[in-house]
Order: structure tokens, then C-alpha cells, then sequence
């Protein structure tokens, strides 16, 4: 009976075909053509702001100890610290959502604004756009720690302020000449001042995964480049810590993404 218990803990879980699909089981997508964004969410590495309601006194979404600089799971709440390292395993189209203010209750009004849309565009008066515009990644959490995949998979979610680092992290990726799993990536926090003192993203390399590791990204690679994979985003956008990069964001928010 202990046996078929630990068999059966052995290959729950939403990606235990990546890590333990017998050699008798094909790869393959039958029977899953119905299953949408609306039905899996990813979790977001979030970076807590000095207004963040995590790191805010009575807010239910505190996560104790969490600090403004830190990073953290949006779904599960835990806590990273500063710095974590990734594998990336898929990168996105760029993708622009509207959300009604927090002031008028916040939420998702359109999760799928045309890059081409006048919400996406500045205001002749120079007024912030409406829609924003995000740069979207689904990594791996390294090392293992002896977590399953399904408990380190990520989103790398880059708006406003994050245009410089999104596109940082694609020259990075591109100049290995690999695939884009091959690579290691260490995520960091640092300081802006402007237009006011906010936290914010770094990123560099961090050398090549292991041959397990290349083994697995490869893996997920397969199992969810086809797949429209929602990620968890804020309840509402106020763009209070965020900087606008004018002319980056013009520039890129008429077209698909590009390396």
C-alpha cells in the first residue's frame, strides 16, 4: 500500500510529465486544445514598492517580514529576499491590458488592448497612456532545492520602468547563441530616483544551467510554447512607481515583439 502511495505522489502535479513522464508516454497536446489563459495562472515575481499593500500595516495581503526591495511569489507569497536566479524557458509577445483605477475600484477592464490602440498611445497634452504595456517571461526558479517544477515556475512581468531591463534581458539571451533554456539569469533589486525614489529590476548573467537543468527547460519549453498562459498580475494599475521611458514605449508599443 506505501508503494502505491509514494507512486501516486510521485506524478501528481500539473508538470510531473516533465520531470517523470515514462518513456512509453509521447509528448503531445490532445485533449488539452480547450484549456485557456482563463484556466492556468502563472505567479509573478513581484518587487514590493514602499506603498506595496504586502509590506503595508493591516492590509489583508501583508506577507510578514516582506520589505520595500524585495522580491516575492504574487500567488504563493513567498518571500525571495533580494535576489533569486532564473532559467528562462519562454518569451512573450509584448501585451498591453487596461485596468480601472484603484481610485474607482481598481480591476481589469480590457486584458487584451490592441498595441495599436489609442490607450496604448501619450496624450498631446502629454498624458500618461491608459493601457499599460507589459514584456512577459515564464522561467524557472534555480537552483531545485528539491521543490517540484510546478512550485518554481515564474513570470517575469516588466512594465513602464521595466522597458530598460526587459531589453537588457533580450540582448542577453540572444548574445549566448543558444536556446533561450540554456542560460542562467540573476534577478536583483536596485534604486530609481525619478521621477521619485522607487524600487526597480536588474538583471545579468549568471552562467549556463546544468545538464539536468537544460534537460527540464527544454522540457517545459516544448510542453508550453503553444499554450496562452495567464500570469498574475496586480488587482489595478495607478503607474505611481513608475517611469515612463516616452520614447522606448512609442516606439515599441506599434508593432509585436522583437528580439
Amino acid at each position: 500500500m506505501a508503494e502505491k502511495t509514494d507512486l501516486v505522489k510521485q506524478n501528481t502535479g500539473p508538470l510531473a510529465t516533465v520531470e517523470q513522464r515514462p518513456d512509453y508516454i509521447t509528448k503531445g497536446h490532445r485533449g488539452v486544445e480547450n484549456i485557456t489563459k482563463q484556466d492556468m495562472l502563472i505567479p509573478r515575481l513581484g518587487l514590493a514598492q514602499a506603498l506595496s499593500p504586502e509590506v503595508t500595516e493591516g492590509d489583508p495581503r501583508l506577507i510578514p517580514g516582506l520589505k520595500p526591495g524585495d522580491l516575492f511569489n504574487s500567488t504563493t507569497k513567498e518571500s525571495y529576499g533580494r535576489e533569486v536566479l532564473v532559467q528562462i524557458v519562454r518569451k512573450d509577445n509584448l501585451r498591453a491590458m487596461e485596468w480601472r483605477p484603484i481610485a474607482d475600484g481598481g480591476g481589469m477592464l480590457d486584458p487584451d488592448v490592441p498595441l495599436n490602440d489609442q490607450r496604448c498611445k501619450w496624450g498631446a497634452d502629454g498624458d500618461k497612456p491608459i493601457a499599460t504595456v507589459y514584456r512577459d517571461y515564464l522561467a524557472v526558479l534555480l537552483p531545485a532545492n528539491g521543490k517540484p517544477i510546478e512550485d518554481r515556475l515564474i513570470a517575469l512581468s516588466f512594465k513602464s520602468s521595466g522597458i530598460k531591463v526587459a531589453k537588457a534581458l533580450n540582448g542577453l539571451i540572444a548574445l549566448r547563441n543558444a536556446d533561450i533554456f540554456a542560460g542562467v539569469y540573476r534577478i536583483t533589486t536596485d534604486m530609481s530616483l525619478v521621477p521619485k525614489p522607487h524600487k526597480i529590476f536588474k538583471v545579468a548573467n549568471a552562467g549556463w544551467v546544468s545538464k539536468e537543468d537544460l534537460t527540464i527547460g527544454e522540457q517545459i519549453y516544448e510542453a508550453v510554447k503553444g499554450l496562452d498562459i495567464a500570469i498574475d498580475r496586480e488587482t489595478g494599475e495607478t503607474h505611481e512607481d513608475d517611469t515612463f521611458d516616452v520614447e522606448a514605449l512609442e516606439r515599441e508599443t506599434g508593432d509585436t515583439e522583437r528580439m
